[in-house]
């Protein structure tokens, strides 16, 4: 952000927000305690809806077939630049808001507040979109396909994490769901009769812990067993695993998919059962990284007194449906830091650390870095020319 929009902006920025402050926490404060499975998110999603309406903003409701997404919109639909503020608001139960989702929400709502009374003068237009289910189907896809961010110029929203990073590192990743059918037989009487398909499944957690050592740096692959029987005197012929496989790219990742199977099917096998891997219908890619929307996120930070640091391994990453929207759309995900390194993101501590001192100062300076850059790209036509040429160029080598 450069010194002369810091001095234009910034100050209203902050100013704007304190004013509305109250509201934002409450915000971040309901949906942390309605925790609310993917796609079930009715309370907190309406909770959204309410405040926007409230603070001027035309919302549109249950968008593209989703009951609990949402479009609200702030400014002309004729305006030179459209601004997309993202929010995610389901939780993890019983693990709580341990993604920190309501400080995701509260920051974008903040930014869309804050911005207000600039928007006329920038010629700017405002959205605040609700997309449901980021732990779930993925809502971001499903609005990406019906064109919702069609006539959005650049979009963003943040994530809760440990470090102050502009440019996350983030992974592809694909679930598998994983079936093995054996045949049942009583457990003591005649196992031998039996064919033990949950053994099946545990060997092929084996299986799958043999390859670590042998797979690229960023790669992951853990997983669950969520069907292992009904009856311990009955030899198991049925049992299923749930299986995430991420990589830092999608030809790692495919190749890395391709291994977990057999060693699956491999394994299944080898007990005398049968075996059936079935991919999820989406596979969530690594979001594409604008280095002009970081850099200016980058010193809209520093303004507020926080020092980013570079992407690096130590910052972890994780997997998105903003990953794939990233490629309909210049997209900003960047991490604030909320905890220390102790407390990791799907914990109960995370969601304990999502309310109070620390989580308010993460949507503050969030809220405010936000809609600074997005004061200054709504201000600049050089800003605006470099990120769609560097979002043309990531797309070119997108993989």
């Amino acid at each position: 952000m450069s010194n002369r929009i810091a001095e234009l902006f910034a100050p209203k920025i902050r100013v704007a927000l304190e004013q509305d402050w109250h509201n934002v926490v409450a915000l971040s404060e309901f949906i942390h305690s309605h925790v609310e499975e993917s796609s079930k998110e009715f309370e907190c999603s309406a909770r959204l809806m309410m405040e926007l309406e409230d603070h001027g903003y035309a919302v549109e409701r249950g968008i593209a077939g989703m009951d609990t997404a949402f479009r609200a919109s702030f400014g002309s639909a004729s305006a030179t630049t459209t601004v997309a503020f993202v929010c995610e608001y389901d939780g993890l139960p019983p693990y709580g808001q341990s993604c920190g989702h309501n400080v995701v929400a509260a920051a974008s709502y903040g930014a869309g507040l804050a911005l207000r009374s600039l928007a006329d003068g920038l010629d700017l237009r405002l959205l605040v979109i609700g997309t449901p289910a980021e732990e779930g189907i993925g809502g971001k896809y499903i609005l990406g396909d019906a064109g919702v961010f069609d006539d959005v110029d650049f979009a963003a929203s943040i994530y809760p994490g440990m470090d102050d990073i502009s440019a996350s590192r983030t992974l592809a990743a694909h679930k598998l769901t994983i079936e093995a059918f054996g045949k049942a037989a009583h457990g003591a009487a005649h196992p031998e009769l039996g064919i033990n398909a949950l053994d099946g499944i545990v060997l092929g957690f084996s299986a799958m812990a043999m390859l670590r050592p042998n797979l690229p740096p960023a790669a992951r692959i853990h997983g669950i067993i969520t069907e292992g029987g009904i009856h311990p005197q009955v030899v198991p012929d049925y049992a299923r695993a749930t299986v995430v496989v991420r990589a830092a790219n999608l030809r790692e990742l495919a190749d890395i998919r391709a291994r977990v199977t057999r060693a699956f099917e491999q394994a299944v096998e080898s007990v005398g059962a049968t075996c059936t891997v079935t991919p999820a219908a989406r596979c969530a890619e690594p979001v594409l990284n604008i280095e002009a929307l970081a850099s200016m996120f980058d010193t809209a930070l520093c303004a507020v007194g926080r020092s980013p640091r570079p992407t690096d391994e130590v910052a972890g990453a994780w997997s998105t449906d903003a990953g794939t929207l990233s490629r309909r759309v210049p997209y900003l995900q960047p991490q604030i830091k909320m905890t220390p390194r102790s407390i990791p993101p799907h914990s109960h501590g995370f969601h304990e650390a999502s309310v109070g001192p620390d989580s308010e100062s993460c949507i503050f300076d969030a809220a405010i870095a936000l809609a600074s850059m997005a004061a200054e790209f709504a201000s600049s036509p050089e800003i605006r020319a470099e990120v769609k040429s560097q979002f043309r160029l990531a797309m070119t080598g997108a993989s």
